[in-house]
């Protein structure tokens, strides 16, 4: 019997390294392989808005330093194909772009919710794509003057306050039109404008109240008159209150129901994809993979985060897992949900 059971370990422990030897000869291979397809090559980053737009600062700052964590160490350039609220750039993605791993992407946030409201307009499926990982979450405010005639969402509710707006589909849009239509707000909006920085500049010049948009947007250009109180948050919009605005409340907040809970916790989650990077629906998963383990060897780089502090960045990362599972969440909200926030936002 001691024989026999010596004999049968001898015959599991080779067929346990034959085993390990197949398995370690697949992985160098496929390590190989990705090491192979990136070495000489170019990856590009598309943004969805222009130059100026922190998606594509922060796609500038990723372009520097994940290349040298991917293998074969590509070059990584940045395009911006802004249009559409970021439809023009997803759907280049969905559609256009080689599904290879040569081209990558960050869009607006609000595409997810986009994709629940207008359906007519969105014709991709933003759970289909492969996520690499999030930069950073995106707090959304609305912010006003410190002179503005209403600086919280009480005094709102009884004197007007004139916010510019790029247009319907943008939280420029939706965010005051939402607070109009369910808390009795009263904010008129200026559309028109063509970017956030536009509208800061009308602010300043009185031309307008306040406007809603991203929070690194003021922590990056105007940290300094937020903290003398020549800006206000007057909400935030994310599903926790992000550290630097522990007094400022959020939008979740205002329910007054679970069915409202509800209706806000849909339009709050976008800001789990915040500056998400993916690549389009059939990229191979070993370079997936590969892209993946980049990314976060990339958002631990000592290297990475000193140039992300030189530029104002933060870094709030989120896995590639976590923002997938936020966007099926996001798209699998149930239809009467949808119908309830499509009106309030007066989508």
């Amino acid at each position: 019997m001691l024989k026999s059971n010596g004999s049968i370990k001898l015959c599991l422990s080779v067929a346990a390294v034959s085993t390990f030897a197949v398995m370690s000869g697949t992985l160098n291979a496929q390590a190989d392989s990705v090491r192979d397809f990136y070495a000489g090559k170019t990856i590009s980053i598309i943004t969805s808005t222009g130059q100026a737009s922190t998606y594509t600062t922060y796609a500038q700052l990723v372009a520097e330093f994940l290349g040298r964590h991917i293998p074969g160490t590509p070059n990584i350039i940045v395009q911006t194909m802004p249009g559409a609220g970021g439809v023009r750039a997803a759907s280049h993605m969905a559609h256009v772009a080689p599904q290879d791993g040569s081209v990558l992407a960050t869009v607006h946030e609000t595409l997810p919710i986009a994709q629940v409201l207008k359906p007519e307009s969105v014709k991709f499926d933003m759970s289909k794509f492969r996520y690499i990982g999030v930069m950073s979450m995106i707090t959304s405010t609305l912010t006003v003057a410190g002179n503005s005639p209403a600086t919280t969402i009480a005094g709102a509710r009884e004197k007007e306050v004139i916010l510019g707006s790029t247009g319907p589909g943008s939280i420029t849009h939706q965010l005051p039109t939402l607070l109009n239509n369910m808390y009795g707000t009263k904010f008129k909006l200026v559309a028109g404008y063509q970017a956030m920085g536009d509208m800061t500049i009308a602010i300043e010049r009185g031309e307008l109240h306040g406007r809603a948009g991203s929070l690194v947007g003021w922590t990056q250009t105007r940290a300094k008159e937020v903290a003398e109180g020549k800006f206000v948050h007057m909400l935030q919009v994310n599903l926790k209150k992000d550290p630097g605005l522990p007094d400022v409340p959020l939008l979740v907040d205002m329910a007054r129901n679970d069915r409202e809970r509800t209706i806000l916790e849909f339009i709050s989650a976008s800001a789990v994809v915040g500056r998400s990077i993916f690549a389009p629906p059939g990229t191979p998963e070993d370079r997936v993979i590969a892209l993946r383990k980049a990314f976060e060897a990339m958002i631990v780089d000592p290297r990475f985060l000193e140039a992300a502090a030189k530029r104002n960045h933060e870094i709030h990362p989120v896995s590639a897992a976590d923002v997938e599972k936020a966007i099926l969440r996001t798209v699998s909200v149930p239809k009467d949900i949808a119908n309830e926030a499509r009106l309030a936002m007066g989508e």
